[in-house]
């Protein structure tokens, strides 16, 4: 995936980070979309052409976050369309990486203007093993909480002259927000340990779901 990711970067430009939060802390997972995009910067500047791909396996939320350049091509409706008929029928069935690959994969197809492949459907026959599935989850979940907490205890905000308003940012020479916090990222540079974007900004675009 982060192959597939840094090679759509390098012919578009466009950058996208698939990230996994254990548990949003009671916050909104579209407070979580902003903040990532925003914080990181992700995107180039002045092209805003950011996506932040977030999942949150304990609370079974998801959020595909568009940075404002990229709302024309992929759509509040077509991100949530990708939501409900490609990534949550695999999660339903217990196929986290699964459904987060075919997700990555309908929106590379989507920037790129190729014709999305049919959705994946449930067999109404298929059985779920919750306990096998919640056992293979406990290491995830317990790197992930350690990176999230990590990220949280390093978010600051500072006032914005330009914009007029406080943003969220992560503090040089934190180690939260890295890449090797989230499942798979765009290929962008790191700096103070952080991963740094292009300076890309988001507005709320893109779409949630819940399974």
């Amino acid at each position: 995936m982060s192959a597939r990711i840094e090679a759509h970067e390098k012919s578009s430009t466009n950058q996208i980070v698939i990230v996994t939060l254990p548990d949003l802390m009671g916050r909104p997972i579209e407070d979580w979309g902003l903040m990532l995009g925003r914080g990181w910067g992700i995107g180039v500047a002045g092209k805003n052409n950011g996506i932040v791909f977030l999942v949150a396996p304990n609370d079974r939320e998801l959020r595909i976050e568009v940075g404002y350049g990229l709302e024309g091509d992929l759509t509040d409706a077509t991100a949530n369309d990708i939501i409900q008929s490609d990534i949550i029928p695999l999660f339903k069935r217990g196929d986290m990486e699964g459904g987060i690959r075919v997700g990555l994969e309908a929106i590379l197809a989507v920037l790129s203007g190729a014709k999305r492949a049919p959705a994946q459907t449930v067999a109404p026959g298929d059985a779920i093993d919750w306990q096998s599935m919640a056992e293979d989850l406990v290491p995830f979940a317990a790197i992930g909480c350690f990176f999230a907490i990590t990220f949280l205890m390093s978010l600051r905000r500072r006032w914005d002259k330009k914009r007029r308003r406080y943003v969220w940012y992560v503090a040089a020479g934190s180690s939260s927000g890295s890449r090797s916090g989230s499942f798979g990222s765009s290929s962008g540079r790191s700096s103070g340990g952080g991963f740094s974007g292009g300076g890309g900004s988001f507005g709320g675009g893109g779409a949630s779901g819940k399974w």
